[in-house]
């Protein structure tokens, strides 16, 4: 099992992506159990759990790509239900997947603004079920590029803290 060859390797956390379309594959209707095992599992080895929130269902975006919701109250309402669930539990959260490309939203030219504003209401919502758990701004890709599907990170990021995205991580 994959976590307790982590465990018998030295690492102390497990980092996972939790894609919401898995979990969350109608509104309102959890399917919890791969999430479970894996939190589980990995409390019994002893390793923290980092856990990556994306992958949007198609009710919330009508498309297979990994695509922020076209409502972002709808994200936040599944980071405040998972961080409920794992309170205590789960010690950080990744809100999202390198946004800075069009591959990772939806094949749209990637906005600063419009990751932080989801990364805003990810922050206010993971804090509000679990106080305790960290909130951590997407990895950003490496880049020198700047155009339609792929914004230079480091452009990005001045963005992103233009953006007031400064308060919302750990």
């Amino acid at each position: 099992e994959l976590v307790s060859l982590a465990q018998a390797a030295g690492f102390s956390a497990l980092v996972q992506v939790l894609p919401w379309r898995d979990v969350e594959p109608e509104k309102g209707r959890f399917n919890w159990e791969a999430a479970d095992a894996l939190v589980r599992s990995a409390q019994f080895y002893g390793l923290d759990v980092v856990l990556r929130v994306d992958f949007q269902p198609l009710w919330a975006r009508d498309t297979w790509t990994n695509a922020p919701p076209l409502r972002l109250s709808d994200y936040g309402d599944f980071v405040h239900a998972v961080a409920t669930r794992f309170r205590g539990r789960v010690r950080a959260y990744i809100i999202w997947n390198e946004p800075n490309l069009a591959l990772e939203w939806g094949g749209e030219r990637p906005d600063a603004q419009a990751y932080s504003n989801l990364l805003k209401i990810a922050y206010q919502r993971v804090k509000a079920a679990d106080p305790q758990a960290l909130v951590v701004s997407a990895g950003l890709a490496p880049t020198n590029e700047n155009n339609d599907q792929a914004v230079d990170d480091r452009l990005y990021l001045a963005g992103m803290y233009a953006a007031g995205a400064r308060d919302y991580f750990d």
